[in-house]
């Protein structure tokens, strides 16, 4: 992939989120100048929510919000359409889904509202454009929900777990399948080509909550789980007694991870020791690189599918930060 043609300095790109506390950051899978920021007021545990969509200048390379979107709940997650540039979606503490589209001359009027969760939401996600456009969603209510556009109400709703469900994820490899992570320490893996809402794969990967997991890009049977045990563990799904690789090396939770697009086994990983880790485990079971950018949790975490190797991390300070790794710089 060609170098993007915005400067680049050695130090990282800071946007500032203002009145918002950083829960969720999403590039576009469209452009790699556009991403969007979820946010919330006290520290995402109460009062008013605020989404923002930034934009990368290509010749200077400065980053300007183009629009904002005020909410009475916090947004604790955000997501783009895989089939329409200018259509996201964010999620809220009250367990609503809004849809924007930022080509309408009402932006900030929702075109969709998804209503099938009774609790905060943890995560939202559409599934590849090659799979169709179908959106799957998770709840503190314990529920992982799926829906398309011409309905507010779910195509399926899935009794995960009697506990918090903080993440589910699409396949990049099967279509219908995903997994989840849930406070109770479990990954499970679903197919919604089977028709009996009965997971697939029932796995106990950790004694403590499971806060994300994340499906390897190149290798169908291969994903990662990570949370309060501030461990990474990696697992085979055709053989799955105990994990093929294990990173003990953030000093505390372990918030979001997430398998590089550009190499199969590169990950990077943010928590409550407020770093974002660089880790090869074909390599090493410690880091490659340790970046200290933020004063606070951090909570969002992101790659950049059109410039190489370019991470954006959201955090609970009010800003959001882009960088390329200095391990990663050229590769």
């Amino acid at each position: 992939m060609a170098s993007p043609p915005f400067p680049q300095g050695s130090s990282p790109t800071i946007v500032s989120t203002d009145p918002g506390h950083g829960q969720a950051v999403k590039f576009s899978p469209f452009s790699g100048h556009r991403f969007a920021c979820a946010t919330g007021s006290d520290y995402g545990l109460s009062g008013a929510g605020y989404l923002f969509i930034m934009e990368r200048n290509e010749t200077t390379g400065k980053i300007a919000p183009i629009l904002r979107m005020d909410y009475k709940d916090n947004f604790l997650d955000v997501c783009w359409s895989e089939t329409e540039p200018n259509v996201f979606c964010g999620a809220s503490g009250d367990g609503y889904i809004q849809v924007w589209n930022l080509g309408n001359k009402f932006p900030k009027v929702p075109i969709h509202e998804f209503k099938g969760h009774k609790r905060e939401m943890s995560s939202v996600e559409w599934c590849l454009a090659k799979f169709g456009n179908t959106l799957l969603a998770s709840s503190w209510d314990g529920t992982v929900c799926t829906y398309d556009m011409t309905s507010q109400w779910p195509l399926v709703k899935m009794p995960v777990s009697d506990v918090i469900v903080y993440q589910s994820v699409w396949s990049p490899h099967a279509p219908g399948n995903f997994i989840t992570a849930s406070a109770d320490g479990v990954l499970q893996l679903w197919d919604l080509n089977v028709n009996n809402l009965k997971p697939q794969i029932y796995l106990s990967a950790s004694d403590t909550e499971l806060l994300t997991c994340d499906w390897a890009k190149y290798t169908p049977t291969l994903v990662i789980t990570a949370g309060a045990d501030s461990t990474i563990r990696g697992w085979d799904l055709r053989n799955y007694k105990s994990p093929i690789f294990q990173i003990d090396d953030h000093g505390h939770a372990v918030k979001k991870a997430k398998f590089s697009p550009y190499s199969p086994t590169t990950i990077a990983s943010t928590g409550y020791d407020m770093s974002l880790r660089i880790f090869d485990y074909h390599i090493s079971d410690i880091n490659i690189e340790i970046l200290n950018l933020h004063s606070e949790f951090v909570y969002g975490l992101d790659w950049n599918m059109h410039v190489r190797n370019e991470i954006a991390t959201c955090a609970w300070d009010k800003t959001v930060q882009l960088t390329i790794p200095n391990c990663l710089k050229g590769l």
